[in-house]
């Protein structure tokens, strides 16, 4: 984005409409096991990687959904990178065998993604020296990837979605509100409470209630997220008038040149 604007460009950047996520199958060992999950997530230096691999808007993401929509809440558990809290947490969880197979696409760029070998590396390197044995696993996006994470075969992955329209329902209820393979859990609990908030019809207790189910999902923590991100659009000097569109609906009614 810099070095466009250097050269002359106009660049506007999308509302944050995304996340990037760990995805952790819970139906393969050790993933079953909570303080194991929490150990991935402390061992994560998520704010390190967003820093050195993300562009300019980019933030760390607390919870599944952007804050841009309503029920994102301020009062999620925090797992803020903690070497020694994720080596404590490994130790009291009785599990002896570290290894996991980490999946990760080989050809693709995402928004919340653009270089998903890095996201890789940093986070094997992250979660090695916490005591894990990472089994790297990878294929073309859409050659098998996809496909394996949909089949639940990928045991710790990196994934993520684009909104498609301004619900919170887009983001928790597609991920949580119904088991599904590729995380591998059921819980009630947070399957009820998604549904719930999703046949809503008032608006302020929508909100009340995805805060709440947000905190659920965190507490109970099916994954990491750890990025949203504002993608970059370049436009010549003389165009004006345009409006990001956070889900890449663009109208171009308003646009002038000149």
């Amino acid at each position: 984005a810099a070095s466009l604007a250097a050269a002359g460009f106009e660049v506007l950047h999308r509302p944050a409409f995304n996340v990037g996520y760990v995805g952790f199958n819970q139906a393969k060992p050790p993933l079953d096991n909570i303080k194991i999950r929490q150990a991935i997530a402390y061992a994560l230096n998520r704010e390190a990687l967003v820093s050195a691999k993300y562009p300019e808007g980019a933030q760390v993401a607390t919870q599944f959904q952007p804050p841009e929509l309503f029920g994102w809440s301020a009062d999620v558990p925090q797992y803020d990178y903690d070497p020694d809290m994720a080596r404590q947490l490994i130790a009291e969880s009785g599990v002896t065998d570290l290894t996991l197979e980490f999946y990760y696409p080989s050809d693709v760029s995402r928004p919340y993604m653009p270089d998903p070998t890095a996201n890789f590396e940093a986070f094997k390197a992250d979660l090695e020296a916490v005591g894990f044995t990472i089994v790297p696993k990878t294929a073309p996006w859409r050659s098998g990837y996809l496909d394996d994470v949909d089949a639940g075969n990928a045991q710790i992955y990196l994934l993520g979605w684009t909104g498609d329209f301004g619900d919170p329902d887009n983001f928790v209820g597609t991920f949580f509100r119904t088991p599904q393979v590729a995380w591998g859990f059921e819980n009630q609990e947070i399957f009820d409470a998604l549904t719930t908030a999703r046949d809503t019809a008032d608006t302020a207790e929508r909100t009340a209630l995805y805060e709440e189910a947000n905190k659920l999902i965190m507490e109970f923590l099916p994954g990491v997220p750890y990025v949203h991100t504002q993608p970059a659009l370049a436009f010549a000097a003389n165009v004006t008038g345009y409006v990001p569109s956070p889900v890449s609906l663009e109208s171009f009614a308003t646009v002038s040149l000149g």
